[in-house]
């Protein structure tokens, strides 16, 4: 089940990467190229000029439009050729196919599918996003795995007891089950409280936590493609409050925004929000190396469970009492998929 939900916003780059150049990607197996026009505008193109298909990626912005470097042919951001040189009439059928484009979250997002279906409010609203008492940090990871298998990951709390014990996990989870539902809003939901545990590697690092601690970690996904996951700890017995957890030792929501780019290799645009060392550039530069670190534990192993269904495309899996949330997604993702087409 990983055929693209194409009517969804996927993030395509980092807005920061849009400057005086034009920028290639690949999503859903379609070559885009993204530029910003000299008004600001974030801009999305099939990477094809429809005259002799060269790619436009490898011409050069002018003013509002992109110049094709085969024969100078010039695009607007709707796809409008506005300049045919040596001809005074430019061709209606001169046009490229445009994609609707949306910024959020430092990010560039690219609707794939029916144009007319695009709607800003289709977006996700991540929780701490742009709340004071707050640190940003992001990263971006390619993995040589179909999107699918890395949604599954993302709803499924139980394997950091044992993929991730040097960083977000340790042995006091391994017995402790999974609870999931799904939201009013679409999102499902899976996660589960260890309680009067050792503080795990990455908080006994970054936030000097000793003695027993209640953490929890709270996995959301929003289909097709968006998650966020709710860590941290707060000191053994404590009251579970609202306020308790937002005056947590140590808490971060991870986010990830997944991106296919063909069958079987993903973009994986990432964004740590937390709530402790605040400023703190050394605290920054030691989470992301350590959340590049979990993220690499989760590459090699799914990139790892991507070449045994290459192998055999038939195998079949037995789902646990912990694999609750990967079912409920799993539901939610083919019914997407139904409706889609």
């Amino acid at each position: 089940m990983n055929a693209f939900i194409t009517n969804a916003w996927y993030a395509a780059a980092e807005s920061a990467a849009l400057a005086s150049q034009p920028l290639r990607c690949t999503l859903l197996a379609q070559p885009l190229v993204l530029w910003r026009t000299a008004a600001g505008q974030a801009a999305a193109l099939l990477d094809r000029c429809p005259h002799r298909l060269a790619p436009l990626s490898m011409g050069e912005i002018c003013d509002d439009a992109i110049a094709c470097p085969y024969h100078g042919l010039r695009f607007d951001a709707t796809g409008r050729c506005v300049l045919a040189p040596g001809q005074p009439l430019v061709p209606e059928r001169a046009r490229a196919q445009a994609f609707p484009v949306i910024e959020r979250y430092g990010l560039v997002f690219v609707w794939m599918g029916d144009a007319s279906l695009a709607d800003p409010g289709a977006m996700v609203d991540l929780p701490a996003w742009g709340e004071p008492g707050w640190q940003l940090t992001r990263g971006r990871t390619l993995f040589r795995a179909a999107w699918t298998l890395i949604a599954d990951n993302l709803i499924d709390p139980f394997h950091t007891s044992f993929v991730h014990r040097r960083t977000l996990g340790n042995a006091s989870g391994e017995t402790v089950p999974v609870q999931a539902r799904e939201l009013p809003d679409g999102t499902i939901e899976c996660g589960r409280w260890v309680e009067n545990a050792p503080p795990v590697p990455i908080m006994q690092r970054l936030a000097g936590l000793r003695g027993a601690v209640d953490r929890w970690q709270i996995y959301r996904f929003w289909p097709p493609g968006a998650s966020w996951v709710d860590f941290g700890a707060i000191p053994a017995g404590s009251a579970r409050t609202p306020e308790a957890l937002a005056g947590a030792p140590y808490r971060v929501v991870s986010c990830a925004f997944l991106s296919p780019q063909d069958a079987t290799s993903t973009h994986y645009f990432a964004l740590q929000m937390r709530n402790f060392a605040l400023g703190d550039a050394a605290v920054s530069a030691e989470l992301d190396a350590q959340y590049e670190a979990t993220f690499e534990e989760d590459r090699l192993l799914l990139e790892a469970i991507e070449r045994e269904l290459e192998r055999d495309p038939h195998a079949a899996e037995a789902l646990l009492a912990s694999d609750a949330g990967v079912a409920r997604l799993r539901r939610r993702l083919s019914a997407a998929q139904t409706a889609d087409d």
